[in-house]
């Protein structure tokens, strides 16, 4: 499976922005932290560009919401949301922002991670709470026949900390960060091709403000 896909007028919009300042990184903000599947698809995008504009420096925000209003008050120059993110559409109706560009991008395989020495059974899912962010929580309902107690945190990541912590002892989560976290799938799901949006600064606004 590719792992990323952008459209040639994708790729040109964005190549367009990166251009107009090369003089530093560009700002790349996205969900942390580290192990997520948005900083995956971000280090993927920064990699389709190296060596034709400036690169990026990605910055991991805690929260969607706090990339938002990096973005917004010009912390950031660019912030990619996974569609998944249920409240995308605050990026797209906030006034001072834009779709720069729109790609596909498979994230890491997610599965079901616990701890080395933790003795998991099927059953426990029935009776032990499960940690996740709230996107995946569908694949529950698709793979176990039985509803499954969760509860939810802001990323995969973080998730998959706090069961490498003690805090749970089943996350879905993925390969990456069970990796990061020395956790062991105990039930894989796959790669979920998802679309992204990478916003930026109304261009507008921008020239504005240089005006």
């Amino acid at each position: 499976m590719e792992i990323l896909q952008i459209p040639g007028a994708e790729h040109r919009a964005l190549l367009a922005r990166l251009s107009a300042d090369s003089s530093r990184p560009a700002k790349l903000g996205t969900l942390g932290p580290e192990g997520t599947s948005s900083e995956y698809i971000a280090e993927q995008l920064s990699r389709c560009f190296d060596g034709n504009a400036r690169s990026f420096h990605i910055v991991l925000e805690e929260t969607y919401e706090e990339c938002l209003d990096g973005l917004a008050a010009g912390r950031l120059d660019l912030v990619l949301v996974a569609h998944a993110y249920a409240n995308i559409n605050a990026f797209y109706m906030n006034p001072r922002l834009e779709p720069a560009a729109v790609l596909r991008g498979s994230t890491p395989e997610y599965g079901l991670a616990t701890r080395h020495d933790f003795d998991y059974d099927e059953e426990m899912l029935f009776t032990d709470t499960v940690v996740t962010h709230p996107a995946p929580v569908p694949l529950l309902g698709y793979h176990f026949d039985r509803p499954v107690k969760h509860e939810t945190v802001t990323s995969t990541s973080k998730a998959a900390g706090h069961v490498a912590e003690g805090s749970y002892n089943i996350a879905i989560t993925n390969e990456q960060a069970a990796q990061q976290h020395n956790l062991k799938f105990v039930y894989r799901f796959e790669r979920i091709p998802m679309t992204w949006t990478v916003f930026s600064k109304r261009k507008d606004l921008n020239e504005l403000a240089s005006a």
